[in-house]
């Protein structure tokens, strides 16, 4: 896939070196692959030894579930683009009985006026591994060709609804728990945009209180004209590149109460047409306002600052977000953001390409005291061993709980391209972080289902069993989606933080907690939107290592209210409630 680049000068240069790192890549996977009171908030204990078998104590291991689901691709037999790219899962509470759910988007025909007769899915947790789709009963019916979800509660009602995008109309499902169904409110509440949808993330940027909705859209085609590409040596149709096709302008939906948005795109200044995928919202400048960054496939990224008085401006460029640091413009697809380096300061990872990396941008402070975003992808050890696959979904989470964040990526492949070690099927990558900051990969060692190729898609992370370390769940083209059980034996302490602000932002997006123990600072924030078109589970996961307690926990809520609490046991989940 070819890649925009931003220092004509420096083209020939970027080129002849990304050629050589690709070289050493594939050698190296040749061998590698064969202050508020106490009172306010509630404990719950885990025992995070339960369940946990005898396995190698050194490495992260998980444990393969095969799902009742497929994702549906509709294969239209003339390579229509949209068949490769949906595939989101989003990880909720749907029932309140406190253990997580599964909701899964399902694809389908993406043929104009052809019936929609697949419908969404969700699986009910009911403990043991055990997972009953309820999907007709709580009213989930056929509503067009799915890619992605964002989970929120956006009415501020106490339960988590659900936003899926699609080619074609997206649909708002809102929780009524009460009736213990789902309800499809797209037209009422306005936000059924209507083009091509990928990722999504809601948040309260102007701080009323409740939360906005920002929809990345990726771009347009004349379904008349397909196939836009045939394969060279089969004259078979084959999917066209990004760059073949304009891109859409994204939307931005405020949220005005009572369930209704407006759109506001125009209003906001949120401008251009490029092709989104990924979607994060978080502040990234940290001055206290949620702002957007989009990751745009073969074009530069848009880091939507927010500027406090409804509008904002694209400051990618800026603060080193646009481009890699070879300021190449790649094809951006999942984020993930966390404190890899223990600075505490949240970076941002993207996947990308066959041929290109996954790129980590290291947050920095300048000389003033803000914040700029530096391309540290090598230092991290994470540029070789990414350039022979195609990156999807991305987390970054501490699964070993030693207090130091991992990296989990889907990958898989669209189409054949010269050079290809893997045809469409790819191996998932797995990096264990270690203190400094650098990763080793530890693919080869994490299980049976890391030997394995796939054809990868979303990817979301949350505790489903109660264990207290966090699990996977991974959507695949061609195969059954997966639980991947978090088996591995040698963890450190944990504290998982459920914090519930005051509604109707009950999910207190935008909120960061500190946490201190062993001599260390760990900080995380609660985002929206985040991974591939997918949502994991919104309560913030920590990972002590061998802290023996904990010394204080600091909230910080979008309100601007400040939660200390110095009694926090380890191993334990805190609810945490926001007061006036």
């Amino acid at each position: 896939m070819s890649r925009e680049r931003r220092r004509g000068p420096v083209k020939v240069l970027v080129v002849s070196s990304g050629l050589l790192l690709l070289i050493l890549a594939l050698a190296v996977w040749q061998t590698r692959h064969g202050a508020q009171p106490a009172e306010q908030s509630e404990i719950i204990r885990r025992d995070s030894s339960v369940g946990v078998p005898d396995v190698d104590r050194d490495v992260l291991k998980f444990r393969e579930q095969a799902l009742p689901f497929r994702y549906a691709r509709g294969e239209t037999g003339s390579a229509w683009p949209v068949e490769v790219t949906g595939g989101g899962v989003g990880l909720l509470d749907f029932n309140g009985d406190g253990k997580l759910d599964i909701f899964l988007v399902q694809g389908g025909d993406p043929r104009p006026g052809m019936p929609a007769t697949a419908n969404d899915v969700l699986l009910v947790n009911r403990g043991g591994g055990r997972f009953e789709d309820v999907s007709s009963a709580v009213g989930l019916v056929p509503r067009g060709y799915g890619q992605g979800v964002a989970v929120a509660d956006y009415d501020g009602d106490g339960d988590l609804d659900l936003y899926v995008t699609r080619y074609g109309k997206n649909t708002l499902w809102r929780n009524d728990r009460d009736r213990g169904r789902f309800l499809d409110v797209t037209a009422e509440a306005g936000v059924a945009v209507g083009t091509w949808s990928l990722g999504a993330a809601f948040a309260d940027y102007d701080g009323d209180g409740d939360l906005d909705l920002y929809v990345a859209n990726y771009f347009q085609f004349d379904q008349a004209r397909t196939p836009f590409r045939r394969d060279p040596a089969t004259g078979a149709a084959d999917y066209g590149l990004p760059q073949d096709f304009p891109g859409l302008p994204d939307t931005l939906f405020r949220n005005e109460g009572h369930g209704r948005f407006v759109d506001v795109t125009a209003s906001a200044g949120i401008a251009g047409q490029a092709r989104g995928m990924g979607v994060v919202a978080a502040d990234f400048n940290q001055d206290g306002r949620i702002d957007w960054l989009v990751a745009n496939d073969a074009q530069a990224n848009a880091l939507w600052i927010n500027r406090g008085d409804g509008r904002f401006e694209d400051q990618a460029d800026t603060l080193g977000l646009a481009v890699n640091g070879q300021g190449s413009a790649e094809a951006n697809m999942g984020i993930t953001r966390g404190d890899t380096d223990g600075d505490g300061i949240e970076d941002v990872a993207i996947t990308h390409f066959f041929g290109e990396h996954t790129t980590l941008w290291r947050a920095q402070r300048d000389p003033n005291g803000g914040l700029f975003y530096q391309d540290q992808t090598s230092e991290a050890g994470l540029a070789l061993e990414s350039r022979p696959v195609t990156g999807w979904g991305v987390v970054l989470a501490d699964f070993d709980q030693d207090g130091w964040l991992d990296l989990i990526q889907a990958n898989g492949h669209i189409r054949r391209e010269p050079g290809q070690m893997y045809r469409y099927e790819n191996p998932p990558l797995l990096w264990r972080g270690t203190p400094g900051g650098r990763f080793t990969n530890v693919t080869a060692s994490a299980g049976s289902y890391f030997a394995g190729r796939w054809m990868g898609r979303g990817l979301a992370a949350g505790d489903l069993d109660g264990d207290g370390d966090l699990d996977l769940v991974v959507v695949h083209h061609h195969a059954p989606a997966s639980i991947l059980w978090n088996d591995t034996a040698k963890r450190g302490r944990f504290v998982i933080l459920d914090l519930q602000g005051l509604p109707p932002n009950r999910d207190a997006v935008g909120a960061q907690a500190r946490v201190q123990a062993g001599g260390r600072i760990f900080v995380r924030s609660v985002i929206g939107g985040g991974s591939y078109v997918s949502a994991s589970d919104r309560r913030l996961h920590f990972g002590l290592g061998n802290a023996s307690r904990i010394d204080s926990v600091e909230i910080r809520w979008p309100s601007g209210r400040v939660t200390t609490l110095d009694d926090v046991p380890l191993d334990s989940v805190r609810v945490v409630k926001e007061t006036h």
